[in-house]
């Protein structure tokens, strides 16, 4: 049913374009009136009531305001065109990102080579429009980690240090007891002492 709406406005569209009148689809319009503004009752000529408005707001959301490195990140682009949705567009610094025909644009495992701005485009019926630009930034971790192996490297070290150092002082206490105890051995089986021989 919404195609065949959207066939016949684009079809009398044209039609009209060439005869010089504009045809706004009523859906398009936002209007605070009950009494019927068209001649057309599909469409509303270009002397629609100045209190009918064809304003539509688009704009992105995120499911992670601030993400870290690692973070899955869904952005949402938010509408309220209801039905008359053709096609949405992703476009990130500017470049359209291929593959991306869906509301719902969702980043796994961001890094900071996914921050930039990111808009969405909604194509309709009723035009073109186009959200406010996104910006994401990623917080990275890599301060963190760095400073997490810095603190480990230190703490290996003086670990290893430490060890070396108790090791040696078992090492010269072993050394110092074993001439102690040479030295006590040299004593007791050392040469009687001489004495004097009687004739």
């Amino acid at each position: 049913m919404v195609m065949r709406e959207i066939f016949l406005y684009l079809l009398l569209g044209h039609l009209q374009a060439a005869v010089g009148s504009v045809c706004v689809p009523v859906q398009c319009m936002k209007c605070n009136v009950t009494e019927s503004v068209t001649t057309d009752p599909g469409c509303i000529n270009e002397t629609f009531p100045s209190n009918c408005t064809k304003d539509f707001e688009v704009s992105v959301n995120s499911t992670q305001p601030q993400p870290q490195e690692g973070d899955d990140v869904t952005l949402t682009c938010v509408n309220n065109l209801s039905d008359m949705i053709l096609a949405f567009k992703w476009k990130k610094d500017g470049e359209e990102m291929a593959g991306q025909n869906n509301s719902i644009l969702v980043l796994q495992k961001v890094f900071a080579s996914h921050q930039g701005q990111y808009i969405c485009i909604v194509n309709s019926t009723c035009g073109n429009y186009t959200s406010l630009p996104y910006i994401l930034t990623v917080h990275s971790n890599s301060v963190v980690l760095l400073l997490v192996c810095g603190v480990g490297a230190l703490v290996l070290v003086l670990s290893m240090g430490l060890a070396m150092k108790i090791k040696l002082k078992r090492d010269t206490d072993k050394h110092k007891e074993r001439m102690n105890q040479r030295l006590q051995a040299g004593q007791r089986g050392g040469p009687a002492p001489l004495t004097p021989r009687r004739s």
